[in-house]
């Protein structure tokens, strides 16, 4: 008889491929930030894309999608609002490396315009392990990276802490894709604790 396998304190990934006219939603991009340094990128305006009126529609989207997976996959109650947003612009033979994001709880990503050769979106664990196994196969529970093919309209949550990157785009279109971040609104914590708080 074979044991039970139970992966305890993963980290859940959410995604869905949303039916969107993406090439639409690039028509009506003013300016997308390039999230490397081939030019100087200043606008504060350009972090709460989705605080504007024309792209209403795809926060409450994005709002409503998050719901289903905060509420439903995760089992939290509290509400939830995102902070930052921005439409981000990666150019052939361009990358984006290793990061993840502060200040925050979840983030996302929305991709526009993306091809199979625009670069996988790539997760890679910095949990600290006492050996470095090689297993004879890469699986959920032994992978050090987990790599996602991003499609137009594919949309992903992760928790804000896990590590990313975005491999180079090895195509002839520039990749397009949106970015944001969320925290959930609140009590956080409980009540009775000397160390709850209350985000608005």
């Amino acid at each position: 008889m074979i044991g039970t396998t139970t992966p305890i304190f993963g980290k859940a990934i959410y995604e869905k491929l949303l039916d969107l006219d993406t090439k639409e939603i690039v028509s009506l991009i003013d300016e997308a930030r390039k999230p490397y340094k081939e030019t100087e990128w200043k606008g504060k305006e350009k972090l709460y894309v989705l605080e504007q009126e024309k792209f209403k529609f795809l926060k409450d989207i994005i709002l409503n999608e998050f719901k289903h997976y905060f509420s439903g996959v995760l089992k939290y109650t509290n509400e939830f609002r995102i902070t930052t947003s921005w439409f981000t612009v990666i150019k052939k033979n361009k990358d984006v490396q290793i990061h993840n994001h502060h200040n925050c709880f979840m983030s996302g990503v929305l991709y526009l315009q993306v091809d199979d050769k625009t670069g996988d979106f790539v997760f890679q664990d910095f949990n600290n392990k006492r050996q470095h196994l090689i297993p004879t196969e890469y699986n959920i529970y032994n992978s050090n990276e987990w790599r996602f093919k991003p499609r137009d309209g594919l949309l992903l949550f992760f928790p804000s802490e896990m590590h990313h990157l975005v491999e180079t785009n090895k195509s002839n279109i520039t990749r397009h894709s949106l970015a944001f971040n969320i925290i959930p609104t609140g009590l956080i914590g409980d009540e009775t604790s000397d160390s709850h708080a209350i985000l608005k």
